[in-house]
Formats: C-alpha cells, structure tokens, sequence
C-alpha cells in the first residue's frame, strides 16, 4: 500500500475534523476550511513519522495508558468547538468576516487532530500493510501521506467554498448550526467515554 494511499485512507472517514473543515469553509471561506485541513494533515504526518520510525506501539501504548485523558481533553476540544459554532452568526460579508485568520484555524485544527483517538488507530490498522525497507521509504512515506492528505483537503475546501456562494444565508446558517450540534454531539459521546 503507498503513502498516497494510506493518506487518503486515514483522512477520507468524515469525522469530527471533516465537519470542522466543512464548517469553516462554509462560514469562513476557503482559506479558512483548507488551513483546518493542514493541521490536520500536519497531524497526521506527525502520526505517520513516529509510526515508521517504530514508535507506532510506544504511542498506542500512551493512548492506552491515558485512556481516559485522551477522550476527556478531545470531548472538551469538540464541545468548545460547537459551543463557538453554536454561538456565530453566519455573515456573508466576507470570508473572514468574524476576524478568524488561518494561524487561528490551523492551530485549533492541530489540537484537535492531536486528541482525535481515530488518527492513530486508523494508522494502526492500516501501516502494517507497508513495508519499509530503507530509510529513505520511510521519508518518502511521510511525505506521500501529507500530501495525499493535504491534496484531499484542498479539494474539500474548495469544493464547499464555492458551494457558499450559492447558498443563502439562512441556509448557511442551519448547516452552521447543524455541524456545530453533531461536534456537540461527538463530544458528549467522548465524555462518555471517560466513565
């Protein structure tokens, strides 16, 4: 299996970080969705290098070790998340009419991506299928997997940016409301996983 692959294969799933890249370009535009995107994708490769360089069980074993830690501080990620999404109105004044820059959005995507328990298990069930002869595979691994990743949330972005333009406000707003009520949901079920 090659890095493209796996890339598109851990970041396709919609899961809490595709409704969050779908909201903001939606709300935000373009820029915004894509940067959600990179962080993400930023993760991921992060997620990708530790598992090629034989680090994959260490973590694994981390995340089992906190298991309760790491759902705890994801459910508070996503209900902070919609309690945000839940309380904006959508304006179509211009993309970044409420002053979200992208630093702000890659760097929220990034802690969000580093507390999603799915990422690593995706990578878990998916890295064995690879084999790494050599060093320089493994680089060239990580780096097909961003890129996939990154190619994967350009497309999204772009996609539903040019969407907006055709929606109207009132319908921008109920799909607002709506990814902000499932991140919120997301959350709940991760709180419930701490007990």
């Amino acid at each position: 299996m090659s890095g493209v692959t796996v890339g598109l294969v851990v970041t396709m799933p919609v899961g809490p970080m595709s409704l969050l890249c779908i909201q903001r370009a939606l709300v935000f535009g373009a820029l915004a969705g894509f940067t959600t995107g990179l962080g993400a994708a930023t993760v991921l490769a992060i997620y990708t290098a530790c598992a090629v360089l034989g680090l994959g069980p260490a973590i694994i074993s981390a995340l089992v070790y906190s298991k309760a830690i790491v759902p705890a501080v994801s459910a508070c990620l996503l209900l902070w998340f919609s309690a945000r999404i839940l309380g904006r109105t959508v304006s179509l004044a211009g993309p970044t009419a409420d002053g979200h820059s992208a630093i702000s959005s890659y760097c929220s995507a990034v802690a969000c991506a580093l507390f999603n328990p799915l990422t690593p298990v995706l990578l878990a069930a998916v890295l064995p299928t690879v084999a790494l002869p050599e060093p320089r595979a493994a680089s060239t691994m990580v780096a097909a997997v961003f890129a996939a990743s990154v190619t994967w949330w350009l497309v999204v972005s772009g996609s539903v940016a040019a969407l907006r333009s055709s929606l109207s406000v009132t319908v921008l707003n109920l799909i607002n409301k709506a990814s902000g009520l499932v991140l919120g949901a997301l959350g709940i079920l991760m709180a419930a996983e701490c007990f």
